[in-house]
């Protein structure tokens, strides 16, 4: 039986997502709310043997009858309920995918997956490919301290020590006013990195994940003034470094250093079992991720899922937009190029 729940009704919704093996704030309502890209969609399927949740954003194709799916930002992807599908239930819940899409003209799924959770890039099957884009750090919380603290790169354990000589402290925002500050803080870093369009949240976006998903913002504050910090979000044992961020006069101090080593204790007075961090800008193994790479040697894969449910309508799409003149590209689907 599939069952199609919308974030209206959002007690439905979080019900099916926590009754599932494993999870993140990502596939949740309230985090479904913020993205206005196209319309929030939960697909439902279970029988008596098993029962898989598939979080969505389903956009219109402009000027056609067709429609997409695509993910919110950060991890999301189906879910199931058991540890361990039977490989016949998969295929259950796979041909009731294909007949949805069908009746609905859903051309193609972009989806990203969960680096923490191992068996998720099983669920999509057979239906197009699941690809390896790149590495993400994480610190396993449930070791001693001394063990997670082991790990940390030599030069990390002495800029913490000199942030910390230096009068830097670790503070949780408590009113709007320093939200609003690590907001035009976050914004600043975007321009920097010259960032796409799509990582310039709203104000709201930053609010609501405040006010409806357990979360902590952690700011570094310095002579006064705020100068770096930390979205993080706590869900099912997975701490989650959301969005971080450094006032461009004080990245020479590098101040991000103590705010994650702070994140760190949050997680463990919160019995989180892992802190995520992350990975690089874009998918890269670029400067971003090997400043993560210094706070711990654990690594997960970061997989996306491509498919396309209807080859002969994509191709005539992506034709009527390039004509023959395809870029070399990975983006997909190639037709919002």
């Amino acid at each position: 039986m599939l069952e199609i729940i919308t974030v209206e009704n959002a007690e439905r919704w979080d019900e099916i997502v926590r009754s599932m093996y494993e999870y993140d704030f990502y596939h949740l309502a309230a985090y479904h709310r913020l993205d206005k890209s196209g319309k929030a969609l939960l697909i439902h399927h279970h029988t008596e043997t098993a029962a898989f949740a598939f979080p969505v954003i389903l956009r219109d194709i402009a000027g056609t009858i067709y429609k997409d799916i695509t993910s919110v930002y950060g991890y999301a992807g189906p879910l199931s309920r058991e540890e361990n599908p039977q490989p016949e239930d998969i295929r259950v819940f796979q041909n009731e995918l294909k007949t949805y899409f069908d009746a609905n003209h859903i051309i193609t799924v972009f989806s990203r997956l969960h680096p923490l959770f191992e068996k998720q890039p099983s669920l999509p099957g057979n239906l197009g490919e699941v690809i390896d884009m790149n590495m993400t750090v994480a610190i396993d919380l449930n070791l001693p301290e001394a063990e997670q603290r082991k790990q940390y790169a030599r030069s990390l354990k002495y800029k913490i020590n000199y942030l910390k000589k230096k009068g830097v402290r670790i503070v949780k925002a408590s009113n709007k006013k320093e939200v609003d500050t690590f907001i035009e803080m976050y914004m600043e870093n975007m321009d920097r990195v010259h960032a796409a369009e799509s990582y310039y949240f709203s104000p709201d976006y930053f609010y609501t994940i405040l006010e409806k998903i357990d979360s902590s913002l952690l700011l570094a504050e310095y002579e006064g003034k705020y100068i770096s910090g930390s979205l993080c979000t706590f869900c099912k044992g997975i701490m989650q470094a959301h969005l971080n961020a450094t006032k461009n006069d004080f990245l020479y101090l590098s101040p991000l250093k103590l705010v994650l080593e702070q994140a760190r204790i949050e997680g463990m007075k919160k019995e989180m079992n892992w802190l995520h961090l992350g990975g690089g800008k874009g998918g890269a193994d670029d400067s971003l991720f090997l400043f993560k790479s210094r706070f711990s040697d654990i690594r997960f894969m970061f997989k996306v899922w491509k498919y396309i449910h209807n080859q002969e309508v994509y191709d005539a799409l992506v034709h009527e937009k390039h004509k023959e003149d395809l870029l070399e590209t990975t983006f997909f689907p190639l037709y919002r190029k």
